[in-house]
């Protein structure tokens, strides 16, 4: 069955010309031509959201955030001609999986759609539910995170870096490796991004961010993530 892809822009003409190349490329499609109508076209179960950001009536980020809110973990693309930093972190923080700026290669937004769904197609199979190391608790079914038994509360990119981590507690992660995993493909970009949320997940989990025992830097590398209980978190 061919995976179903909902195309979110005003643009009839952006609209049409995306509908055309997805679909000679085996997918089936939608269209939203409105963030309202694209909040309303999910009970349609879509694999994959191309979002743009500029609507008149819902902004795309406020569309990303609401779908998130309802713990969709239906992959987003940002695709867009705000292309600036702030606007892709933004987007990101907010939940969406990848952003490409217009104007773009057809052939570089037909690979991060493929990258993005195959990411998808191996979640849905995950056999790991509830993940625990330490204090802390991640279930994945609810994304519901937890610290010495006291629920935290985590943006959709903090979870999503939660969680790769503490799959695999003591393996050191590259930022670039952190990158393909949190985000869901080769990103070419700063790589700051990755310390950025970095900081911002230690504040919530840490009892010194400055010292931090949990999730920890390992010089020329990137970070891992550690039990500080049994494991040296210095």
């Amino acid at each position: 069955m061919a995976h179903h892809i909902l195309i979110v822009d005003d643009d009839q003409s952006i609209t049409d010309a995306l509908a055309l190349l997805f679909k000679r490329a085996g997918y089936a499609v939608d269209v939203a031509s409105s963030g309202a109508e694209a909040l309303q076209k999910l009970v349609n179960n879509p694999d994959l959201i191309v979002l743009d950001i500029m609507m008149p009536d819902v902004s795309g980020y406020e569309v990303c955030r609401q779908i998130r809110s309802q713990f969709s973990s239906v992959p987003i693309l940002m695709l867009t001609a705000r292309d600036q930093t702030q606007d892709k972190v933004l987007g990101l923080d907010l939940g969406a999986d990848a952003y490409l700026g217009k104007p773009f290669e057809t052939a570089e937004l037909l690979a991060q759609m493929r990258a993005l769904l195959r990411r998808s197609k191996v979640e849905d199979f995950a056999d790991q539910t509830h993940l625990k190391c330490g204090d802390i608790q991640l279930c994945e079914n609810t994304h519901r995170v937890t610290l010495k038994e006291m629920e935290i509360e985590l943006t959709p990119k903090e979870y999503d870096l939660l969680r790769v981590l503490i799959r695999r507690p003591g393996i050191v992660f590259g930022r670039e490796t952190l990158l393909r995993e949190v985000w869901g493909y080769e990103y070419s970009g700063d790589t700051r991004t990755v310390d950025v949320h970095v900081q911002r997940l230690r504040a919530k989990i840490e009892d010194d961010p400055a010292q931090p025992r949990r999730l920890c830097t390992v010089r020329g590398f990137g970070y891992r993530f550690m039990n500080p209980v049994t494991d040296d978190g210095s």
